[in-house]
């Protein structure tokens, strides 16, 4: 990806600035269209959803990151750079934790930890 807009992205989600992240690749992806575009949009739903977690909206957080999880699954395993299956895999288990907070089964600070972007160039 030529785009040094799409690192910055990148960066700001792995440091948890998931409101940030999400204006950057929305900006990315109101210029691109076919696959490039709806890559995007997983990703905005991914750090729409993280944003919500942190907030505890945890309805939102969990439709965002359902959302976001089958708009990745047609770019496993790697896309542009992005590892995508371990992604995948760590989010549809912070969707069950959210889903069990909801339930009140696990407490918000017991969710999993959000995992980095892995990115290889």
């Amino acid at each position: 990806m030529s785009d040094t807009r799409f690192l910055d992205g990148i960066h700001l989600f792995n440091d948890r600035k998931y409101f940030e992240c999400h204006d950057l690749f929305e900006e990315i992806w109101m210029t691109q269209s076919g696959k490039n575009a709806e890559f995007y949009r997983a990703l905005i739903h991914i750090a729409v959803g993280c944003y919500h977690m942190n907030n505890k909206n945890y309805r939102g957080a969990k439709s965002q990151l359902i959302k976001g999880v089958q708009k990745l699954e047609p770019y496993k395993p790697a896309y542009q750079g992005v590892v995508i299956s371990p992604l995948i895999d760590s989010f549809h288990t912070i969707i069950l934790d959210v889903e069990r907070v909801v339930q009140g089964k696990l407490n918000h600070d017991q969710i999993h930890p959000v995992p980095k972007i892995d990115y290889n160039d």
